[in-house]
């Protein structure tokens, strides 16, 4: 599915410094900019007041030039609040210079101004596709162990303020990647911003949910291929011995382990449910 989604959607790409949304206001605080919620806000954003559209390319803050994404957002929360600052921007081939004042976000590192990236999305050839799909799978496996390692640490946040912002917002139950899967369709951006999104969520879910079922922990099937290899080592071993093969091992010996383990499984469930339906997760805007 990787691989169909590099050749038929294509790869997102936000190298550029292109203008994809422009918000209508200052959030009130970080919460709210996570929600993407105008609700007791401090004004317009400064990027819709000084006139910046979508579509615009910035080309230079405060006399620094500015050629990728991540360069114009440290350059952007550098810049002191409250304080004008030149912004040149390209539109329709013109360029135009724009004073801006920054505005501090309360909870949130460095100024704000309001403004989206845009997405490009080039079609891969069928090994770059590949490529694609091996290095998104080793990214999907390597977060989905970070984030179970920091399990333990996540779950007195589940239920806190800014669950976003702790390891608890890495962890969620189906409910949870259901609500992330609306926000995304209702973030728009077009349909392969959209379908992009609602493929990612269920590649990663179904690679989390095979990997956490190859744990070698009874009743997952890793549990059972443990066994399978614990029985052909010892039947190995006692070959070595020229002893009988001992045969298939007792599994009854395991039986309160799997029920422990099915115990615990069962609670983590409950557990995430109720914190995505008190306290969800919204997605950075």
């Amino acid at each position: 599915m990787l691989i169909a989604l590099a050749l038929i959607v294509g790869q997102a790409s936000n190298t550029s410094t292109t203008i994809g949304a422009v918000s209508t206001c200052v959030p009130a605080n970080v919460k709210a900019l996570d929600q993407g919620s105008c609700q007791h806000s401090h004004g317009p954003a400064p990027a819709r007041k000084a006139g910046i559209k979508p579509g615009d390319k910035i080309v230079a803050i405060a006399g620094k030039p500015v050629h990728t994404w991540v360069q114009l957002g440290a350059v952007i929360r550098a810049q002191p609040a409250g304080k004008p600052v030149p912004v040149v921007v390209q539109r329709g081939g013109k360029r135009l210079t724009l004073s801006v004042t920054p505005v501090a976000v309360p909870g949130r590192n460095g100024s704000y101004l309001g403004i989206g990236d845009a997405l490009v999305f080039q079609r891969a050839s069928p090994l770059g596709a590949l490529s694609f799909a091996g290095s998104a799978f080793g990214q999907v496996l390597t977060g989905s162990a970070q984030a179970v390692a920091k399990l333990p640490a996540a779950l007195p946040d589940l239920f806190a303020k800014n669950r976003s912002h702790t390891p608890a917002g890495n962890v969620s139950s189906v409910v949870g990647v259901a609500n992330i899967a609306g926000q995304a369709v209702a973030a728009g951006g077009g349909w392969q911003v959209i379908v992009s999104d609602l493929l990612l969520i269920v590649i990663s879910l179904n690679i989390f949910i095979g990997a956490f079922n190859l744990l070698p922990l009874l009743p997952l099937d890793g549990g059972h291929l443990a066994v399978i290899i614990y029985e052909q080592v010892r039947a190995w071993l006692a070959r070595l011995r020229g002893r009988p093969d001992p045969g298939l091992a007792d599994l009854q010996r395991l039986v309160p382990v799997s029920v422990g383990v099915f115990a615990l499984l069962i609670g983590l469930g409950v557990l995430l449910m109720a914190a995505d339906i008190f306290n969800p997760v919204h997605l950075v805007q």
